[in-house]
């Protein structure tokens, strides 16, 4: 992480020493449904589930060359995903050994800053991919819980705060690509995916089951990205 994230600071000093004057920067607005879930190499914790999310926000595009831009922002991101995990179910001190399977509803201040590489217009239509890092500061974390009882029946609770389990900030890996579609002038539609590869580790409290460790998770997720440039 520290590599890239030298890279991309290397990046945007020596861009200013790269622009021309025809180039500058580029601001839109952005809508994002998402798919997002879970990966986890914790023993007796395991993906459940996919969520839907959504994200929206500001995009800032900084062309420093031909072709070439560095393009950040900032969004309100809506991720989460489904997790089961073996767990002590207490009432009453009877210490039941039982599974619980919770439903994570996560809020997040993002960050993504990365390298856009991109065509010459070609009619209408110019394409990019973009590599890079998208950081995230949570804002809020809840749940709905269910636990399977031996007797058959369910225990659900909803909406819980889980803020104390889940960690403060969120780290991914940004690839993608896309499309813009020129309006006229600096003006364009834009249409992309992108995938976030998390890398950090988003869970923040110890599970007693199976053997004592801590539980390890990170948040991926695949976001269609529709948008206006100007």
């Amino acid at each position: 992480m520290k590599k890239i994230a030298t890279f991309f600071l290397m990046l945007l000093i020596a861009a200013p020493a790269m622009a021309r004057d025809d180039f500058g920067f580029r601001f839109g607005l952005k809508a994002s449904p998402n798919f997002s879930w879970f990966r986890t190499e914790t023993r007796g914790w395991s993906n459940s589930g996919l969520d839907l999310g959504f994200s929206y926000g500001l995009i800032v595009d900084y062309e420093f060359a031909e072709n070439y831009a560095i393009t950040s922002g900032i969004s309100i991101l809506r991720t989460g995903g489904t997790m089961k995990y073996r767990y002590m179910y207490d009432p009453g001190g009877q210490n039941l050994d039982t599974e619980k399977r919770r439903d994570h509803h996560l809020r997040y201040l993002e960050f993504p800053i990365a390298l856009k590489l991109q065509t010459s217009e070609m009619g209408y239509i110019t394409y990019f991919g973009k590599f890079g890092l998208g950081l995230g500061f949570r804002l809020q974390a809840k749940a709905d819980d269910r636990i399977d009882l031996s007797d058959d029946s369910t225990l659900r609770t909803k909406d819980m705060d889980i803020s104390d389990n889940i960690r403060f900030l969120r780290a991914a890996l940004i690839i993608g690509g896309g499309v813009e579609y020129n309006m006229g002038g600096r003006t364009s539609l834009l249409g992309g995916l992108t995938f976030h590869n998390g890398f950090s580790n988003v869970l923040d409290k110890d599970n007693p089951f199976p053997d004592g460790a801590a539980p390890s998770a990170v948040n991926n997720y695949v976001e269609v990205t529709l948008g206006v440039m100007f």
